[in-house]
């Protein structure tokens, strides 16, 4: 578990809750077959959601150079053209503060599909980082107003740590069957999935860390990710010291 702290500045209009399950495409998908999918579904919950409590509005006339003259922000209040480049940056008021080995990623959140902006990724230290959290947008479309309605999640927030990433090397190596066990377990794997799923049900194979035969593979790092947010404003600051 990460120790991690937020200051919310008194004129913040950003929330943070932890990334739901839920997502409007994969509730449209025939009997909600896109979540039986559990590397989405997963993957869905990583992190914690950024989003605004009021509407974020916009419009972009098309043109990208340095200046602020093409975007015309109508809300929130506090939101920033001046980076230039088609984008719109929001005073999230949002301070985190975390140890020295982690780093806050944002990025756009994880399977939101969106055709008239993009939320830009970055990279924070925030141990040492005493400004609220930048968030970015793209607009992507021209001469259109683009509402993003209260509650849109607009950024997911990944605690990383680079100083374990740093170094880390991939080696590619030549693919090891001599025997053909993994090619038939594959194949075997294949055809039985195949039949289950043309009759209209789901394996849960991957799931369950099981193979056709129900036999165990190994386990999932963490199958259930549990994340949270405490609201403890007024009730004796932050397990760091400033």
């Amino acid at each position: 578990m990460l120790n991690i702290s937020v200051e919310k500045t008194q004129n913040s209009l950003f929330d943070l809750q932890p990334m739901s399950i839920k997502r409007d495409w994969m509730d449209n998908t025939s009997e909600g077959h896109a979540y039986r999918c559990f590397p989405v579904t997963q993957s869905n919950v990583i992190g914690w959601s950024l989003s605004c409590i009021e509407d974020i509005e916009f419009v972009w006339d098309g043109v990208n150079d340095q200046t602020q003259d093409h975007v015309q922000i109508f809300g929130p209040e506090g939101s920033y053209a001046g980076r230039g480049q088609s984008s719109i940056s929001l005073n999230t008021g949002l301070i985190f503060r975390t140890d020295k080995d982690i780093s806050m990623l944002t990025i756009n959140p994880v399977n939101y599909f969106n055709s008239d902006f993009e939320t830009m990724s970055s990279l924070i230290s925030t141990s040492f980082y005493d400004n609220p959290l930048p968030l970015a947008l793209k607009a992507k479309t021209p001469d259109k107003r683009v509402v993003i309605k209260a509650g849109t999640p607009v950024g997911t927030i990944i605690p990383i740590s680079l100083s374990n990433l740093n170094n880390t090397v991939i080696d590619i190596v030549d693919y090891q069957d001599f025997d053909r066990k993994r090619e038939k377990a594959n194949i075997s794997y294949g055809d039985a999935a195949q039949v289950i799923n043309s009759s209209g049900q789901w394996t849960d194979w991957y799931r369950n860390a099981v193979n056709e035969n129900n036999e165990s593979l190994g386990s999932h790092e963490v199958k259930t990710l549990k994340l949270g947010v405490n609201d403890n404003r007024n009730q004796g600051g932050s397990p760091f010291s400033r």
